[in-house]
């Protein structure tokens, strides 16, 4: 959980008080973490960085699915190309 942090960020307070899930704040960390998404994948294009950072988004509300992904413009062109591979 603490390299997800790391990278994701710490979950807000609200985002603790609406979990469902038992003793879910055992998973809280000690010490907040700023997201680093945009620092981290700084040599990907820059129209890819809002795909990743929604896909990696801590609460499954925000988070997009495999499908949004595709659906979006860097999916799709990225999925066309792989498409016209030969095999």
């Amino acid at each position: 959980m603490h390299k997800i942090y790391k990278l994701c960020g710490s979950p807000s307070d609200e985002y603790w008080k609406k979990s469902k899930l038992p003793n879910a704040t055992l998973f809280k960390p000690r010490e907040p973490y700023k997201r680093r998404i945009r620092e981290t994948f700084k040599d990907f294009l820059p129209s890819a960085l809002p795909l990743i950072d929604t896909l990696l988004a801590i609460d499954p509300v925000e988070r997009k699915t495999a499908s949004d992904a595709l659906r979006s413009e860097v999916g799709f062109s990225k999925f066309q190309i792989f498409l016209s591979l030969k095999y």
